[in-house]
């Protein structure tokens, strides 16, 4: 696909890493999240992929934690329960008209700061993270949702260094990514408490919601 090769050479420009934990740690915060925590496959594909790249220069997404990250609902502490409880049943009525869908996590790649594999299509991602932004500002309208470009990726390591040599990084990278996919299938979405520590995500499930619909892909206005 041409947008992934269009990543890709960017990653291959890099000249010096990052240190993705430079900024200060936050506050814990709501987060919508694919997860895939019963993907054995997309386990095992991530710790080949890090066996390949690994150096003391990042720090290793575990098996547990993968995830691809949808949308920012808000900080914690300005989240009440009943907030909660109305994004819940807002994000519901959504994903009940959305089907499941399939997708290849894969093509290896990155940025400055971090590594990870690439969810192609996006567009059913897109869609499903328009129908949860669009039920989320519906139910709490002040929402922090993201307005960053929009990468869907799962992350599978951190650098925690700066000014180092991307040389390295990037021929490894470039020697496996080709033969680094698996297929996987979208049935839910997570609703997660998120908080950065000084060198890890720290995250855990407050929700899941089901995707039980027939219909792929946003409503158009008037339908």
């Amino acid at each position: 696909m041409k947008i992934i090769e269009e990543e890709f050479e960017k990653f291959r420009k890099i000249q010096i890493l990052t240190n993705h934990w430079a900024r200060p740690v936050g506050r814990p915060a709501y987060y919508w999240y694919l997860t895939f925590d019963d993907f054995a496959g997309l386990h095992d594909l991530a710790v080949r992929a890090q066996a390949a790249i690994s150096s003391p220069y990042y720090d290793l997404t575990p098996s547990s934690d993968l995830h691809l990250t949808l949308d920012r609902i808000g900080f914690q502490d300005e989240v009440s329960g009943s907030d909660l409880n109305r994004i819940e049943a807002a994000a519901s009525r959504g994903c009940r008209e959305i089907a499941p869908f399939d997708i290849t996590i894969g093509a290896l790649g990155g940025t400055p700061g971090a590594i990870g594999f690439t969810a192609y299509p996006d567009r059913p991602i897109r869609d499903l993270r328009e129908e949860l932004r669009v039920a989320t500002l519906s139910a709490f309208p002040s929402a922090q949702v993201k307005d960053t470009f929009f990468h869907a990726h799962v992350a599978i390591a951190y650098c925690n260094s700066s000014d180092i040599p991307a040389a390295n990084t990037v021929a490894a990278v470039e020697r496996i990514r080709a033969a680094a996919s698996i297929a996987a299938t979208i049935t839910e979405v997570a609703l997660v408490s998120l908080k950065r520590q000084p060198q890890s995500y720290e995250w855990t499930t407050v929700l899941r919601i089901p995707l039980t619909g027939t219909r792929y892909g946003r409503r158009q206005p008037g339908r």
